[in-house]
């Protein structure tokens, strides 16, 4: 990984409470699984596969840190607030690398590919194509934000 990108290993578990904030941290290149299953099975996925658990469920961040798992109990459901605090306390990156974005849908690394039209990122898993569409300024716009509620601007 190049040094900027130490980060980017962070793992995350985010539980059905915040199914949002999923795509966004994928897009940024954050393992992140989705979880709307049963709690005690989510505390051992964590566990096992060394993720950091994101919940609004103040019982499932207790049992989280009675078992000794990082957790982060979040408030509201703010995007951009929510990047902020998990770049001001696990120190995330909120810049887009092209390298390393995973796959919104399934959480694969996409591969880039230069089309004839535009750039797009292609997931070998589920074969979904994703480029810098109109959406983009939007993106960009909610990663701004979090950068500047972190301090990082």
């Amino acid at each position: 990984m190049a040094g900027g990108d130490l980060n980017r290993n962070k793992r995350f578990a985010v539980d059905a409470m915040l199914k949002n904030i999923v795509s966004w941290l994928r897009i940024l290149g954050y393992d992140t699984v989705y979880w709307d299953g049963e709690d005690n099975e989510l505390l051992k996925l964590a566990k096992r596969e060394n993720r950091i658990i994101l919940t609004m469920d103040r019982d499932l961040a207790l049992s989280a840190l009675r078992n000794g798992l990082e957790v982060l109990l979040i408030m509201n459901n703010d995007v951009s607030d929510i990047l902020a605090s998990l770049a001001s306390r696990y120190g995330i990156r909120l810049d887009f690398n092209p390298a390393q974005t995973r796959c919104p849908v399934c959480n694969h690394i996409l591969v880039f590919s230069k089309a004839e039209e535009r750039e797009e990122w292609i997931c070998p898993n589920c074969g979904k194509k994703y480029w810098k569409g109109s959406h983009w300024k939007n993106i960009s716009k909610v990663f701004d934000e979090a950068r500047k509620k972190a301090g990082l601007t």
